[in-house]
């Protein structure tokens, strides 16, 4: 008999096999009863200096993200290097894919990457597309609602996405930080997402000043960049965030380590 998780999708056990039961009904039951997944840490890689970090952060990264800035300038390549120097350690390609989703996720997939993304207000056909290839070749798609940030509700009250989408990604835009916008409203937003039976990645301004209201809330990943890798030690800061997260290296939709 399959379990709540296995039937949702989300923790199988014995298979990477994706099911077709509705996970976000599912989850919200599951959480009940059981506790509430520990945090993935997922350092994100912007610029090419970065992959020289590579070494360092796979005692510490459960995801290694390749930045959309960093696709665009070095392209597949970046996800083949960061497979080739960390192994053991997932990659997601950060391609905030709006169109041509099965050329784009053949692409990524096809490199190594585990995770890609896709954004919330690309249409349904493309989702399902992405979600299609995404199971093909037993991957995970995150839609990120960056492009909905101060809107009262992210995601329609209706959203329904494709099996092998495992996350929703709360995400404050780095332009509108770096403008002066200090609102940690995505962190706020992290309870109304569970609310609604989503797993979520937090990304945005997270660091080790918002740590502890990160860890309050308690998304499923943690996106940590400039805060790690334009540190004067990025390997110290990187294990100060590890060291703080509740059981940390757990978490996944279902068991792919």
């Amino acid at each position: 008999m399959q379990t709540c998780l296995e039937v949702a999708g989300l923790w199988q056990i014995s298979t990477t096999k994706h099911t077709t039961a509705g996970w976000a009904a599912c989850r919200i039951g599951c959480l009940k009863q059981s506790e509430r997944p520990a945090l993935l840490l997922q350092v994100a890689f912007d610029k090419p200096e970065h992959l020289a970090l590579l070494a360092q952060m796979k005692k510490f990264a459960d995801i290694i993200e390749i930045g959309t800035p960093l696709l665009k300038r070095l392209g597949l390549s970046a996800i083949a290097t960061a497979r080739e120097l960390c192994p053991e350690v997932m990659v997601l390609a950060d391609t905030k894919t709006v169109d041509g989703g099965q050329f784009e996720a053949d692409m990524v997939f096809g490199a190594g990457a585990a995770f890609m993304t896709v954004l919330s207000c690309a249409s349904s056909a493309t989702h399902e597309t992405v979600g299609k290839r995404a199971a093909a070749f037993g991957a995970t798609v995150i839609v990120d609602t960056i492009t909905e940030m101060g809107k009262a509700e992210l995601l329609p009250l209706n959203a329904v996405f494709p099996e092998s989408f495992g996350y929703v990604a709360v995400h404050s835009p780095t332009d509108a930080r770096l403008a002066g916008n200090t609102s940690t409203s995505h962190i706020d937003a992290v309870r109304k997402m569970h609310d609604r039976g989503f797993l979520v990645s937090l990304a945005g301004g997270i660091g080790p000043d918002t740590l502890e209201a990160v860890i309050a809330v308690e998304p499923e990943i943690l996106v940590v960049g400039s805060a790690i890798t334009e540190s004067a030690s990025p390997k110290e800061v990187a294990r100060w965030i590890r060291d703080r997260l509740p059981n940390p290296g757990r978490g996944w939709p279902w068991d792919r380590r």
